[in-house]
């Protein structure tokens, strides 16, 4: 049967289909036409209509749509016009990104994916209008979607072969190319994921934004690269379904789900989790049991009032060089369903948010970066402190909004960042300082620092029974060449996909009220009411995201008692660990930001209140002679300490020297 007898009995086919299967559909669309430009069909019931025509469609795409598209015009003749596109969705010819090869071109498929970036639309030529030169005789030519224009071979009334091309008569579409990649989930550690090119055309163009998670059908085509000769291949999109669900790439069978449920049931199974977190390190039961929460992660919220909560945890790891950081970032890089690793001096800005890059034709598009890519998934920067300011800044946003807002080129937009940030930090002067602030000690900002809900400092401190247990694991693994497992990673993998899809927990009483006393017992430790604040709500928000993550660990759809236990001793383990002011045993948070923790802010204070005694002693300028032995006397503050003050305070301007040792009040 040749081409033309087959595309009359698919339209006849169709014309059936239509009638019996979409009428309405077909009948609503006609008469909203031209606002309405696509009718989309389910494969599945065209192939309970008519499997032959359906492995038609997989085989011979551009015969099969054009066929429909005259299908409907026949159904109702008075729209003569009417030019509708036919979309198919729920195709069963899904094949990976990596395996869309030379055979599958001119097939029809389907192929999931994260949208990399997006170039302008642009209008593409559909019939062109040319006028003839010698007898101006208008002819149209319908061109193809390659670069050349096609002209007339020869006009019909004199035989010329001169043609001019009337631009404003001429007709056009509107198109837009965009470039996916496949899923982070579907990688295998160090692979570089799979590209494609995609064309969209008509009511498809600005669908599309970089970051967003989507099922593209269309044809696998291919066109010649002018410059290199080079075939390139390309999807033309057919339809666009939004993957918006969680993992949802990472298919689990029942036997999967079975596996997972026995699994949930085992009174033991929030230990083995933390056993299984970086298996091949020893110790850090603490930071292994926050990592095993921020894989299962809270339950993030939507207000009525527009106002989102995130459900994501962020963790900070500060630690001398050497005990294993960025091993723990790459097994959980590798563990997460969705995950993206990147180190510190090899991150900018715009790798981290999105960038804006030139497309082929010289306009600005918008490409994605780790934040954005890493959606609903986890990010893991190492050397954090190694990043450039500048680029650090990005950050602000992404960790508490979990929004990236874009101002580059022209191009304004802001794009979802939902992602958990697992960072690790050195400390700025090789090793830790319990006795400076925290932000004195590490390269990063005092927002930043304190956009994380924990944070932990590792020290590497010498100890006998230890470092026996240490070198004895360490020779092990090298010995067997093998870790144990408590849970193995592939079904671990698929628990926290199931958990974050499946579980939502919510706060009972119960666990509300352990939260609340933790919180109002924290916040009022101190009886002076010029006292140090020890917490503030950001710390109570982190806690909530514990406790929910803890729920969820267990598959449960309640936060109960024992969930709100655990994250108040992770969070006060954390506090007690880089928030406890050593001059006065007291919990502060302001050690952990930029803020000068309450005992230096009272130092700072009798400091400058001695110095203005001391002018009114002297009738003059303080001597610094005689402020370091009245500090020693009266408060018992250190030489170095009370230099150390009136530096910062000539520093802020609260004082100057007019001559070397002496100094005077500005306030």
């Amino acid at each position: 049967m040749n081409s033309t007898n087959k595309t009359q009995t698919s339209t006849a086919k169709f014309e059936e289909f239509f009638a019996t299967s979409y009428k309405d559909d077909v009948f609503k669309i006609l008469e909203k036409y031209p606002d309405e430009r696509s009718l989309t069909v389910n494969y599945q019931s065209l192939e309970m209509f008519d499997p032959d025509l359906a492995d038609l469609l997989i085989e011979k795409p551009e015969e099969v749509i054009e066929a429909a598209q005259i299908a409907i015009k026949n159904i109702d003749p008075l729209v003569k016009d009417a030019d509708i596109n036919i979309r198919f969705d729920n195709l069963s010819n899904i094949i990976p990104l990596k395996d869309l090869l030379s055979k599958y071109i001119g097939t029809f498929v389907s192929a999931d994916g994260i949208v990399r970036k997006t170039d302008e639309i642009r209008p593409r030529i559909e019939t062109g209008v040319f006028e003839c030169r010698g007898c101006m005789r208008l002819h149209e030519v319908e061109q193809t979607s390659g670069n050349h224009i096609i002209e007339p071979s020869l006009c019909s009334e004199c035989g010329g072969r001169s043609f001019r091309l009337l631009q404003e008569e001429s007709k056009y579409i509107d198109t837009q190319t965009a470039r996916m990649q496949e899923p982070l989930e579907n990688l295998s550690g160090g692979t570089e994921p799979k590209q494609m090119l995609m064309i969209l055309e008509d009511d498809l163009v600005d669908d599309l934004n970089p970051g967003d998670k989507v099922r593209i059908t269309g044809t696998l085509k291919t066109f010649r690269e002018e410059r290199s000769g080079k075939f390139k291949n390309y999807i033309y999109v057919n339809h666009i379904e939004p993957l918006e669900q969680e993992f949802e790439e990472l298919h689990l069978s029942e036997e999967d789900e079975e596996k997972i449920l026995e699994l949930s049931q085992d009174p033991h199974i929030y230990d083995k989790i933390i056993k299984s977190t970086a298996p091949s390190i020893r110790g850090y039961r603490e930071v292994k049991e926050a990592i095993a929460l921020q894989l299962f992660g809270g339950a993030a919220k939507q207000l009525e009032d527009e106002t989102k909560l995130r459900g994501d945890i962020h963790i900070l790891i500060v630690g001398d060089p050497g005990i294993g950081k960025s091993q723990i970032l790459k097994y959980v890089s590798r563990l997460a369903p969705r995950s993206i690793y990147t180190s510190g001096k090899g991150t900018s800005g715009a790798g981290l948010t999105a960038a804006a890059v030139r497309d082929e034709l010289g306009g600005w598009s918008l490409e994605a970066g780790a934040l954005v890519l890493g959606d609903q998934g986890n990010v893991c920067v190492d050397e954090l402190d190694k990043m450039r300011s500048e680029d650090r800044s990005a950050l602000h946003e992404a960790l508490e909004q979990q929004t990236v807002s874009i101002a580059k080129a022209g191009i304004m937009a802001t794009l979802n960042s939902r992602c958990s940030v697992l960072a690790a930090a050195n400390p700025k002067f090789g090793r830790f300082d319990r006795y400076k602030v925290l932000a004195e000690q590490i390269d990063l900002p005092a927002p930043i620092i304190s956009r994380f809900d924990l944070i932990f400092v590792i020290e590497d401190k010498p100890s006998r029974e230890k470092d026996s247990d240490l070198a004895k694991h360490i020779l092990e693994i090298h010995k067997e060449n093998t870790v144990n497992y408590e849970i193995e990673p592939e079904l671990l993998r698929k628990y926290i996909a199931y958990a974050r899809k499946n579980v939502n927990p919510r706060l009972t009483d119960e666990a509300n009220e352990i939260l609340r006393e933790f919180y109002v017992n924290t916040r009022n430790s101190n009886p002076d009411e010029q006292g140090a604040v020890p917490i503030t709500a950001r710390q109570l928000e982190a806690t909530i995201r514990l406790a929910e993550a803890s729920a969820k660990i267990k598959l449960k759809d309640k936060v109960e008692k024992e969930d709100a236990d655990k994250a108040v001793k992770l969070t006060m383990f954390c506090l007690k660990d880089i928030g406890i002011d050593p001059d006065t045993g007291e919990i502060d948070i302001d050690r952990i930001g930029e803020g000068t923790p309450k005992s230096d802010r009272d130092k700072i204070q009798r400091v400058t209140e001695e110095i203005k005694l001391l002018e009114e002693e002297f009738a003059g300028d303080a001597p610094l002679n005689v402020l370091i032995s009245n500090m020693a006397e009266k408060y018992s503050v250190s030489e170095d300490k009370t230099k150390e003050i009136v530096r910062k305070l000539v520093q802020k301007g609260a004082i100057y020297e007019p001559s070397t040792g002496y100094y005077r009040s500005l306030l």
